[in-house]
């Protein structure tokens, strides 16, 4: 998708996230929003399509649950640091002792920062 498109797709996303309260009316919308732009993009989103229902599943938690769900994704915020350093380092780790230096490195980052508190119960 080209970046103006994508962004007024995530913008319509977010409206159907924030304003679904069951599954089915979720990947209803879900379906209509990229039924509108399949004859543009239509193998990324035959991909989406076939997995509306994934991607609605957390319709199904109540609001405070579902806002834990849909924004702590660590795995891919720590593979998104580890991205920008291997890119600002030349495209690559030079050895594999400093990927793994550098993995450990952003854990210890989150333990003192946004893995200091859990996920509050409910």
């Amino acid at each position: 998708m080209t970046k103006e498109d994508s962004s007024k797709f995530n913008k319509e996303l977010d409206k159907i996230r924030l304003s679904s309260f069951d599954v089915d009316e979720a990947v209803g919308a879900f379906s209509q929003l990229c039924n509108e732009y399949l004859p543009k993009y239509p193998r990324f989103l035959k991909g989406l399509l076939e997995k509306a229902k994934y991607y609605s599943a957390h319709i199904r938690y109540p609001e405070k649950i579902r806002k834990h769900i849909y924004t702590t994704n660590a795995v891919e915020s720590i593979n998104s640091i580890i991205e920008k350093t291997r890119m600002k380092s030349g495209g690559y780790f030079q050895v594999p002792e400093v990927l793994e230096i550098n993995i450990y490195l952003q854990r210890e980052n989150f333990k003192r920062g946004k893995w200091k508190n859990g996920v509050t119960s409910y």
